[in-house]
C-alpha cells in the first residue's frame, strides 16, 4: 500500500473538492471509487474526510462562496507558508486565499498562477496525516495544464523550489516537476479551449470500466480516452456538480 507520511518542500500533499452539492458528490465518489467518506464536521471546516482502506486520499467540501467555481484543488508542502505567498506574488501570481488556520491545525493559502491554474501551498508540520497515492481508487499524478505551461515554470521554480525537466509523451514535450531527484507533478500544453488548471489524475484498475461507472453516476466524459507508452491509458471526466478530474489506468510496470 504506497502511503506517504513525508512531504518535502514542494511537494504534493493533498487534494479536496469544493462542490455546490457536498453531499451528492460525496455519493458520486463514494460509488465511484469505493471511499468511506466521513460526516461533515464544523471541526474540519465542515469537510468530509474520504478514506480509501483507511487511509486518508482526499477531502470533500462546500463552496465558500457563490463565486468559487466547483473544482478538485492541488496542494504542495511548503516549509515557510507566509514566504511562499510572498513569493507568488513576487513571481506575478495572485493570492486568491491569504495564509490562515481554515481548521484548527491546518494552515494554508490559495494561490494563483501567472496563467490563472489555482493551487494550495500547505504549512509543513509534524503532524501531517498519513496520504494513500498511486493505487486504485487514490491520488496517481496531477498536472498543470495550459496553454503555454513553459511561461510558469519559474514561476513554480521560485514559489515551489521544485525543479523543471522535460519527457515526451507522444510527440508532445511534457514538462515536470522535480523535487530532489523525483517527478512530483507534470505539465501539459492544453489547446487552450479551456482556463488553465490543475488536473489530479485518479488510479483505476480498468480504465474503460472506471468510465463506464462514473458515466452511470451522471458524470460526463470530457475526453475520449488517450494512451501513451510508458504512461498508461486515461480519460478526463466532469463530476455532476461540474469539476473536472481524471481516471488513469497506468501501463504495467516491466516484469
Amino acid at each position: 500500500m504506497p502511503i506517504e507520511d513525508v512531504f518535502p518542500h514542494g511537494t504534493p500533499i493533498w487534494v479536496d473538492l469544493q462542490s455546490p452539492d457536498q453531499p451528492a458528490a460525496a455519493t458520486y465518489y463514494r460509488e465511484l471509487f469505493g471511499w468511506d467518506v466521513g460526516p461533515a464536521l464544523a471541526e474540519t471546516g465542515h469537510f468530509s474526510l474520504a478514506r480509501a482502506r483507511g487511509v486518508a486520499v482526499a477531502a470533500l467540501g462546500p463552496l465558500p462562496a457563490e463565486d468559487v467555481p466547483t473544482m478538485w484543488t492541488v496542494y504542495f508542502a511548503v516549509d515557510d507558508l507566509q514566504a511562499a505567498a510572498d513569493a507568488a506574488l513576487a513571481a506575478g501570481g495572485t493570492v486568491l486565499l491569504e495564509p490562515s488556520e481554515t481548521v484548527p491545525g491546518i494552515h494554508l493559502a490559495i494561490v494563483q498562477d501567472p496563467a490563472g491554474a489555482a493551487f494550495g501551498l500547505w504549512q509543513l508540520t509534524d503532524q501531517n496525516e498519513p496520504w494513500l497515492r498511486d493505487e486504485p481508487g487514490a491520488v496517481d499524478w496531477l498536472e498543470l495544464v495550459a496553454p503555454d505551461p513553459a511561461s510558469t515554470f519559474a514561476f513554480y521554480e521560485s514559489v515551489l523550489g521544485v525543479g523543471v525537466s522535460e519527457m515526451r509523451v507522444g510527440d508532445e514535450p511534457y514538462g515536470l516537476f522535480d523535487v530532489g531527484d523525483t517527478s512530483v507533478a507534470g505539465a501539459y500544453r492544453s489547446d487552450g479551449a479551456d482556463p488553465a488548471e490543475w488536473l489530479v489524475y485518479f488510479n483505476v484498475a480498468d480504465l474503460d470500466a472506471a468510465v463506464v461507472r462514473a458515466t452511470e453516476l451522471g458524470g460526463t466524459l470530457r475526453t475520449e480516452p488517450n494512451a501513451a507508452a510508458g504512461v498508461g491509458r486515461w480519460a478526463e471526466v466532469v463530476d455532476p456538480q461540474g469539476a473536472v478530474f481524471a481516471l488513469l489506468e497506468p501501463e504495467p510496470e516491466p516484469v
